[in-house]
């Protein structure tokens, strides 16, 4: 009756004590983890600076009143980008002029050509620091004969020899005054500059110099395809950055897989000890498709559920609601500010991570642990192997440890990782297969629907439990600040999702028969699959393999961070739970895998057909398989990967009464027409 005996060996038992060690101490990892992120709640709101001065000038209001409208719906920050002349004569600084222009408004001043452009401040005291600071930007990014300095009429001129329209968008730098009058709005100043090709040291202590105009510069966030500096002065420019105590702004991708591409990021943040800020940004185009509502969820569960700590706000096109376009902007900023407090963080300056490392002694247990589980489910996959356990643990710890401890690897850490998370759902669905075997000979009657039900929510709490200490292994593995800012990441996600199948599917068979006789070695093996490729194709069968065609589609497609499209309901369904959970579950689990514990009981008792407990055990499997697999995402606080795993539980719960409730129904309404047939 009990063909998984294996796992009562005393090889399983000593596996299982090594396995809890593990989990002990890779639990301890997650918690120092935990008080590193717990630490760290400050979210930075940032605004672009020239939006505001701009909206000023069309809504007819003041700059400084629009300012206060800003800073009272939570933005901390203003962005200054790099000035162009196109962006200071806009805003009344320069005057730039064609040399036919300049000819023009200057007669009898001698040497002008009209193939040239001339630069003249206005007349005021900052159009007079706007052109001290471009006449100091244009001799470092042209060449000497191509720019020259000379009075016209008794005011300062810049003679440029450049093409008009190019030299009108060319991306100068940061400009002091700039950064000073931000910050002299109440705000912390957030600064974006852009790299210049072939960019000389000169030009990087320049800016330097700038960014020393003021003491309330809170981060930079570089723009373009490579950082400020970058090849050469890479390293030169983190060491004076981490002088000031300026982090690094990091811009999360779109797909939320690491970081937006730009060359020389990734060594700035090590060069800077990880002095790093990640930091979600919402394209204009992304913006315009959704409601504020909708899009100030977007930023508050960026920031509660990837660790973001700065948000940089992008402005829609148009007013909406009967409001202004600043009002607009700043009603949906507002929300996701108050959404943030309500949920404990703080609005200010960004809360920036202790650089963590686990101490070596604790990641070297766990590893001990999570090979051990390896081991534990290649056992109980193949029988064979229990002879040669000691072996196969003696040899995997050798190579692991070392390579963790001599070379520091992460990809013995990455590997464990995945094979924790790909063997966890794989041996608490084989210990709830062992479980079912023992019962698989009891009548329904002897259970009844109450005790089943019961029976059900136990199982599924206690593999639900075993799944979340499994999950630990890929906290702890994987639980320092390269992982948690996503520098490094999990590797294998999709694998997650399809191993655990195929896996679980070869110990179903070993244990379960098919076609009359259970598959116990390669002449077994064969057989089956001789008898499963000429299973006649009927017309219910092929329905049926399409919607497992669709289900496959939805859960490996709509797995990982690009899937395919959430429909409307279920954006509703997911916002919903966002607001009554602390952290909401997925779907998959709660009303999918959980449920199924309860289903794949009743189909044991109730002799349905085998086939049907077969894809039920793979439910159980995919529901198992994510939560474990949520801690993969290391960007996700443990404490929200942790209640995340307990909502769903809860959740799953609830979806199992209801799953109850329904196969009630439908096997009443079985019995009802099959009686009305019989009398027919």
């Amino acid at each position: 009756m009990d063909r998984m005996r294996g796992i009562q060996s005393s090889a399983c038992k000593v596996l299982a004590v090594l396995i809890f060690i593990g989990v002990i101490a890779a639990g301890m990892i997650s918690l120092q983890r935990t008080h590193i992120e717990s630490a760290a709640t400050s979210v930075e709101n940032v605004y672009d600076y020239y939006n505001i001065i701009d909206s000023a000038s069309v809504e007819k209001k003041s700059a400084d009143e629009l300012f206060s409208l800003y800073r009272k719906s939570g933005v901390t920050s203003l962005a200054v980008y790099d000035e162009t002349p196109e962006k200071l004569v806009n805003h009344d600084f320069l005057r730039v002029y064609r040399g036919s222009e300049f000819a023009f408004r200057n007669p009898g001043v001698s040497g002008i050509s009209d193939s040239k452009i001339y630069i003249q401040p206005v007349l005021t005291k900052k159009g007079e620091a706007y052109f001290k600071e471009t006449e100091e930007y244009l001799s470092l990014l042209m060449k000497k004969d191509d720019v020259r300095s000379f009075e016209v009429n008794g005011v300062d001129t810049l003679e440029v020899d450049a093409v008009y329209n190019k030299f009108m968008q060319m991306e100068l730098g940061i400009y002091a005054e700039t950064l000073k009058d931000a910050a002299s709005r109440g705000f912390y100043v957030v600064l974006r500059p852009g790299n210049e090709a072939h960019v000389s040291k000169t030009y990087v202590d320049l800016f330097l110099k700038k960014l020393d105009a003021s003491d309330r510069v809170s981060a930079i966030i570089f723009q373009g395809k490579e950082v400020l500096g970058y090849k050469e002065y890479v390293k030169y420019l983190s060491d004076e950055l981490n002088k000031r105590h300026i982090p690094i702004a990091l811009i999360e991708a779109q797909n939320q897989l690491g970081f937006e591409r730009q060359a020389g990021n990734l060594e700035m943040a090590v060069f800077s000890d990880y002095n790093v800020v990640r930091l979600y940004a919402m394209s204009k185009d992304e913006l315009i498709k959704l409601e504020p509502k909708e899009a100030a969820s977007r930023f508050y569960i960026s920031d509660i559920e990837r660790n973001i700590r700065m948000n940089l706000f992008p402005s829609f096109k148009f007013p909406l609601n009967g409001m202004s376009l600043s009002e607009t902007n700043a009603s949906y900023i507002a929300e996701v500010s108050s959404r943030l407090e309500n949920h404990g963080f703080t609005v200010g300056k960004a809360s920036v991570m202790e650089p963590y490392f686990p101490p070596n002694a604790l990641r070297g247990i766990a590893i001990v642990g999570a090979l051990s589980l390896v081991v534990l489910a290649a056992i109980l996959l193949f029988p064979v192997l229990t002879k040669y356990v000691w072996a196969l643990e003696i040899l995997g710890l050798a190579v692991t440890e070392g390579l963790f401890l001599g070379l520091h690897s992460v990809m013995v850490l990455q590997l464990l990782a995945l094979g924790a998370a790909v063997c966890t759902p794989v041996v608490v669905v084989s210990l709830f297969l062992a479980y079912c075997l023992r019962k698989k000979d009891t009548a329904f009657e002897n259970v009844g629907w109450g005790k089943l039900l019961l029976e059900s929510l136990v199982i599924l709490w206690v593999c639900g439990l075993l799944s979340l200490a499994g999950a630990a292994f890929v906290s702890g593995l994987l639980g320092d600040i390269r992982f948690l800012l996503e520098i490094q990441i999990f590797r294998g996600v999709k694998l997650t999702f399809v191993l655990p199948l195929v896996l679980i599917s070869i110990v179903y068979i070993r244990n379960f028969p098919f076609f009359g006789r259970v598959v116990s070695s390669d002449k077994d093996f064969i057989r089956f699959v001789k008898k499963f490729c000429s299973v006649q194709i009927r017309l219910g069968l092929l329905v049926g393999l399409g919607l497992l065609a669709v289900v496959g589609y939805v859960f490996i497609g709509r797995s990982g961070n690009n899937g395919a499209p959430v429909p409307g309901f279920e954006i509703a369904l997911r916002r919903f739970l966002e607001n009554v959970m602390y952290a909401r579950p997925r779907e998959k689990e709660f009303l999918f895998g959980h449920p199924a514990v309860l289903l794949a009981m009743a189909a044991m008792y109730r002799k349905w057909p085998q086939i049907l407990h077969y894809f039920l055990i793979v439910a159980v499997t995919i529901g198992q398989g994510s939560m474990v697999e949520t801690f993969a995402h290391m960007r996700s606080p443990y404490i929200l990967s942790f209640i995340r795993g307990l909502d769903g539980l809860a959740a799953g719960s609830l979806s199992m009464i209801a799953a109850l409730i329904g196969v009630m129904i439908l096997v009443r309404l079985t019995k009802f027409f099959g009686e009305r047939y019989g009398k027919l």
